[in-house]
Order: C-alpha cells, then structure tokens, then sequence
C-alpha cells in the first residue's frame, strides 16, 4: 500500500509539473543590439510600440529601436492606418524589418509601421489582459492565472491513490471551479468569434456584452486560484516543482 501511494503522488508531481502551463499570451520584443524582453504587447501608437514586460512597468520603445515583436498567439487588432478609416477583424502576428504582420480571412500580408497611425488590441479570451493599454502597472503577477491541469488523469490518480477527506474535498472544489471557468472562457470565446462576423449595431452589441463578461471572469478566476492553492496544499508533494511554473 505505501509503495502504491509513493508511485502515486510521483506519478501526479511529474504530471503537474510537464502539464502546467499558462493560458496567457507570452510575446516576445527583440530590439536591435538583441536584448530580449518577454511579456505581452499591448498597442502602437505615435510609432511606438507598448509592451508589459513580466517584470516591469510598461515600456515604449520607438519602432526604429525594434529588430522584431513575436505575438504568441496572434491577437485580434484593430488597425488605423495614416489619414483612412479604421480596420477590424485582422490578426496581428508580429512585426520585422519595420513592417507590422498581419493575417485577415486566412491570407498573411503586410503592412509598413510607418503607415499604420494606431494599433489597438481587440477582446481576445486567448490572450492575457495586463490592465488597459497603455497604463503604467507592476500587476503582473503570473500566479493569477490558471494553471492546466488535466482533470481527467486528475481523477484517474484520485481514484488509484489513497486520498485523505481534506484531498478529496480540495479535488472536488477544484474540479467545481475549473468546470465552471472553463465554461464561461468558452462561451465567450464563441461570442467572439460570431462578433468577428457580425457588423454594425449587432458588433457592438457583442462587444459591450463581451466587456460585461470579462468583469464577470474575474471572480469565477478567483474561485478558482483559491481552488488552485487549496489543491497544492492538500498534496504538498506537489505544491514546490508546480508554483515554479
């Protein structure tokens, strides 16, 4: 019985520690003279490009300062290019060699930063969201977001393992809140993809509802975080190698 319990709580830190990553973008900034900083793109304006670094303020680096900006994944963007009207619905991938990239209905092109005004990231459930863009803030604090804990291999080990109550009480308030957030991240991922299709009054429509629920995610993440750390202390085994994450 205790050798099963050993290859038990092994089996369920090597899981956690390979399975748990975050749910937020991770961008990359490379300037020219090769310093590197990762964290999350936040706009361009006035040739500048915003970027919240994982530690840090937010910086604003002139785009001839820039060799080349990773955004992964890409994110949903709003383009004003110089003089003309604004364009929705394009994918922004990066920028290189003083061009911003973009894909739009499945065809990648384009576009010279110097004709590009304003670049306003859209509401992207896949992406993090470090405050509004363009403010100064340290919130960046990796441990608020979700950890990817597959709950099917999860619940496999409950049942082989040997769980004390206070484990199975964790397990089932974390298997609660992670349905529950699950759930509201997908509906309002399908909300936005039938935004990205709409136009007019019924995009807006969308929009301000996609706002409300973004609020609304707050405390179901929450609930969840708290689930989180009650997990990991109920299997100290664990808590270490999966906070490093």
């Amino acid at each position: 019985m205790k050798k099963t319990v050993i290859v038990f709580y092994c089996s369920m830190v090597y899981f956690i520690v390979s399975a748990c990553q975050m749910l937020y973008a991770n961008d990359t900034l490379i300037m020219k003279g090769r310093k590197t900083y990762e964290g999350i793109f936040q706009h361009f304006k006035n040739d500048k490009l915003y970027f919240q670094p994982k530690t840090g303020k937010i910086i604003n680096v002139p785009r001839s300062f820039a060799e080349k900006l990773i955004l992964e994944p890409p994110s949903q963007v709003t383009v004003t290019p110089r003089g003309k009207k604004k364009i929705e619905d394009m994918k922004l991938k990066g920028y290189e060699k003083s061009n911003f990239l973009f894909e739009k209905n499945g065809e990648e092109f384009s576009m010279p930063a110097s004709q590009i005004s304003f670049i306003e990231m859209g509401l992207d459930f896949g992406r993090a969201a470090n405050g509004p863009a363009g403010q100064d803030t340290d919130n960046n604090d990796d441990g608020d977001k979700p950890l990817i804990i597959n709950l099917k291999e999860l619940s496999a080990w409950m049942k082989e393992g040997t769980p004390t109550p206070e484990q199975t009480k964790a397990f089932e308030h974390y298997k609660t809140a992670r349905i529950t957030y699950d759930d509201f991240v997908e509906k309002s991922a399908i909300m936005v993809k039938a935004m990205d299709k709409s136009t007019g009054a019924t995009r807006e429509d969308f929009l301000n509802k996609l706002r409300k629920r973004k609020n609304d995610e707050q405390p179901l993440l929450g609930e969840l975080k708290k689930a989180e750390q009650e997990l990991l202390t109920a299997f100290p085994e664990i808590k270490g190698p999966a906070a490093k994450n």
